[in-house]
């Protein structure tokens, strides 16, 4: 079974808050958190590369790879080397 690679919207991040306390790996975790949880990013789907989401929002690898490794540690993403991060 394949799994197909959910691209988000461009403005999906476009009101972090980059100013506050909050860091921006958090604030991106959050909102991944609440885009699996409302199905707009359905079980299965894989992800961008961390680079390719970067680039596109305007943040950095590490932001995007801390933000990730949040959800792989909550078990809501999963690694898997040559298939990219799936939603569970």
């Amino acid at each position: 079974m394949t799994s197909i690679e959910h691209r988000l919207p461009d403005e999906v991040f476009a009101d972090l808050d980059r100013e506050g306390p909050v860091p921006l790996y958090a604030q991106v975790a959050e909102r991944f958190e609440a885009l699996i949880a409302d199905g707009t990013l359905p079980s299965g789907s894989r992800l961008e590369n961390e680079i390719a989401m970067g680039e596109r929002f305007g943040l950095s690898r590490p932001t995007m790879r801390r933000a990730i490794q949040v959800l792989v540690d909550k078990g809501l993403l999963v690694r898997r080397r040559g298939v990219g991060t799936q939603i569970v």
